[in-house]
């Protein structure tokens, strides 16, 4: 067994994160051993506070499912950073953290004084990562966005869909994640700068510009040939095909047949599997892995060409096949033979049953106050010495409070008495043990 190095021990981040993308970066960050402390307020909470509650769950602050797969390894610290009281506290914490996050609209942090230049007043060596739709610099930096509004902007929206249908959309708000796996990489670049040159820097980040590497080939093809985005045949969908187009453009690769989704035993909606045969040599070993059916040694079928001009009876012949095993029985059997084939996993599948991810311990269990005892997804980086992992829950709202003004800031029981009588970590009329009826107000 590998002794397990935390990387980022040591390293503090002061996380005025919410929503998914920025809560994503630390979340990773975390999951590296740095100290994450997440600054909140009772009454404007991270709106992920109150997303999707377990079955049967009374809403709360504290009980939201979303909000605590997002944020588990952090600290939760209450403030009220529109005090004064409270801002002296914040930049207390400035001064004593490495790395500042955040991923409001831009102009927020400026408006509080805590623009970059601000904040290296307070503590020379800071990193400070934004992200936001557009940026914080140029003419439309202060437009709103949510992840699927990015995606529109970017070109992926167009991208997307069935073939002759209008453009679907990529449903999940897909960039928040690439948003913020690409805040937490360049927060890390940020880090071996710092230790190499002493100096901090600040970090810009763009969600539509993080989308471009995924309409990477759209674009490679205006800069190479002038061509506009594909649609309306695009995408072609599953199947290859024959052109004399020299010239047409679907960035599919290589040219697979048969290449499709098969239904396989059983009636549940995800019981299928993705067969793709590319050349003629892997044609004669699906032929070996199905146990060489007479149909399959019809000459029509023996090039990829014919193969291709023959799909409906191909697909036909292939399904009376898959029909009579199970998605899995089908991938194994084709994967014995070195070939691509993979059943198609629904929810249940991917945590439940899928050998592979069990294998590398992609889901990870922690223990929650109020929910109990919890899978959640780990981070899906494998090191030999320093992976990543999650070292416990998501806090409840102000649950590392006596930690950070005690141990961090050094602050009496007198001094934080004091303080929490004035309403500055706590509002004065709002009950602490009684805020799970308690609406977010934004």
């Amino acid at each position: 067994m590998n002794v397990q190095q935390d990387l980022l021990t040591g390293i503090r981040v002061l996380d005025f994160t919410w929503s998914v993308s920025g809560s994503t970066t630390t979340r990773i960050l975390a999951s590296m051993g740095a100290e994450v402390i997440k600054v909140e307020w009772p009454k404007t909470p991270d709106m992920m506070r109150f997303s999707m509650y377990a079955k049967d769950d009374e809403p709360g602050l504290d009980n939201g499912a979303f909000f605590n797969s997002l944020n588990v390894g952090k600290r939760s610290f209450t403030v009220n950073i529109k005090s004064a009281e409270g801002m002296n506290i914040v930049k207390e914490l400035i001064r004593k953290s490495d790395i500042i996050t955040e991923n409001f609209s831009a102009g927020v942090f400026e408006k509080w004084g805590l623009d970059y230049e601000s904040l290296k007043e307070i503590n020379e060596g800071i990193i400070y990562m934004s992200i936001s739709g557009l940026g914080h610099t140029g003419r439309q930096k202060n437009y709103g966005t949510w992840g699927p509004t990015a995606a529109a902007l970017s070109g992926m929206t167009y991208i997307s869909g069935l073939p002759d249908k209008h453009p679907s959309g990529w449903g999940y708000s897909i960039l928040d994640i690439v948003a913020g796996y690409t805040g937490a990489y360049s927060v890390l670049t940020a880090l071996l700068y710092k230790n190499r040159t002493g100096e901090g820097q600040y970090i810009d980040i763009s969600q539509v510009e993080t989308a471009l590497p995924l309409v990477g080939t759209n674009l490679l093809d205006y800069f190479v040939n002038g061509r506009s985005s594909n649609r309306p045949d695009f995408p072609t969908g599953n199947r290859s095909t024959l052109s004399a187009d020299g010239n047409k453009s679907d960035f599919r690769g290589a040219i697979a047949c048969p290449q499709n989704t098969y239904r396989c035993a059983g009636d549940g909606p995800n019981d299928y599997c993705v067969i793709a045969i590319y050349n003629d040599e892997e044609w004669e070993r699906f032929k070996e892995a199905i146990g060489k059916p007479e149909w399959a040694n019809d000459s029509k079928f023996s090039s990829l060409t014919g193969r291709i001009q023959h799909q409906d009876e191909l697909d036909q012949h292939i399904g009376e096949f898959t029909r009579k095993l199970s998605k899995y029985a089908v991938m194994e059997a084709l994967q014995k033979y070195d070939l691509v084939a993979a059943a198609v996993q629904q929810n249940e599948d991917i945590v439940e049953y899928d050998p592979q991810l069990s294998f590398r311990g992609l889901f990870e269990t922690v223990q929650h106050p109020l929910l109990g005892e919890r899978l959640v997804e780990g981070v899906p980086i494998k090191m030999s010495q320093s992976s990543p992992f999650i070292r416990k829950s998501a806090p409840l709202m102000g649950e590392d409070n006596d930690f950070v003004l005690k141990e961090i800031l050094d602050y009496s029981n007198e001094e934080i008495e004091l303080l929490d009588t004035q309403g500055v970590f706590w509002p004065l009329d709002m009950p602490k043990e009684s805020f799970k009826a308690v609406r977010p107000l934004w």
